[in-house]
C-alpha cells in the first residue's frame, strides 16, 4: 500500500511540473516594433522618385538673330517704326521736326552690335557694326573675302573702298529678281570683313550712313 501511494505521489509532482513549465522561446516584441520602424522610415514614396527625375521646364531657346538681305530676325527693312516696334518691344527713334531725316532707332532688345537705320518714318537697313551676329549663309565679322564669295556664289561684286586703299566693298546681289531692291554689303579691309549692312536700295548703299 506504501508502494502504491509512492507511485502516485510521484505521477502528480512530474503532472504539476509540466503546468508550470514556461516557454522558453517567447515573442521578442521590441524586435518586431524595431522591424517594423525601419521598414517604414527606408520606403521611398515613388512620388518623390518621380519628382527627382522630371527635367528641368525651362523656355524655349530663342531663335538666333540671322541677317538676310531684307533685316535682322524679325524686322525687316520697309517696315514703320510702329511695325519695328511690334517685333522689337521699345524700338524707337530720336524725336526730329524732319519727317525725311535719316537716323537710327535704338531698342534694349536688338543685338549688341546692331544698329538700324530709319528714314522717312521707316526702318530702311541694319548694320552689323561689331560682334558675332551672321547672315542666313553664316558670313560674319572676320571672315575673309574669299570665304564670302565662296559663300555667295556668282553673287558677290567687288568696288574699291571710298576712303581705305586696298579695302572693298562686297555686295551681294540677291539671286530672286523679286529681292531686287535689296543687297547685302560687305566692307573689308582688304582682307577680312570689319562690317556690313543690309537693306533696301539706295540708303544700304550709303557709305556714311546717315552722316
Amino acid at each position: 500500500m506504501t508502494r502504491i501511494l509512492s507511485s502516485v505521489a510521484f505521477s502528480l509532482a512530474v503532472a504539476l511540473a509540466g503546468c508550470a513549465k514556461v516557454d522558453e522561446h517567447p515573442v521578442d516584441s521590441t524586435s518586431i516594433t524595431a522591424t517594423s520602424s525601419v521598414s517604414t522610415t527606408t520606403t521611398t514614396p515613388s512620388s518623390t522618385v518621380s519628382s527627382q527625375t522630371q527635367p528641368s521646364s525651362g523656355g524655349a531657346t530663342p531663335t538666333p538673330w540671322v541677317v538676310t538681305e531684307h533685316g535682322v530676325g524679325r524686322l525687316s527693312a520697309g517696315m514703320t517704326v510702329a511695325e519695328a516696334r511690334a517685333v522689337v518691344p521699345g524700338f524707337a527713334v530720336p524725336a526730329s521736326r524732319d519727317s525725311t531725316a535719316c537716323t537710327y532707332g535704338k531698342a534694349d532688345g536688338l543685338p549688341a552690335g546692331v544698329a538700324v537705320m530709319v528714314q522717312g518714318g521707316k526702318v530702311v537697313r541694319v548694320e552689323v557694326q561689331s560682334g558675332a551676329v551672321a547672315t542666313s549663309a553664316g558670313a560674319r565679322i572676320g571672315d575673309s573675302e574669299e570665304r564670302i564669295k565662296t559663300l555667295y556664289p556668282t553673287q558677290v561684286s567687288v568696288s574699291p573702298h571710298k576712303y581705305t586703299a586696298g579695302a572693298h566693298y562686297l555686295t551681294v546681289v540677291p539671286a530672286s529678281k523679286a529681292d531686287s531692291s535689296y543687297r547685302i554689303i560687305f566692307e573689308t579691309d582688304g582682307k577680312r570683313v570689319v562690317r556690313y549692312r543690309a537693306g533696301l536700295r539706295p540708303q544700304v548703299e550709303y557709305v556714311e550712313g546717315c552722316g
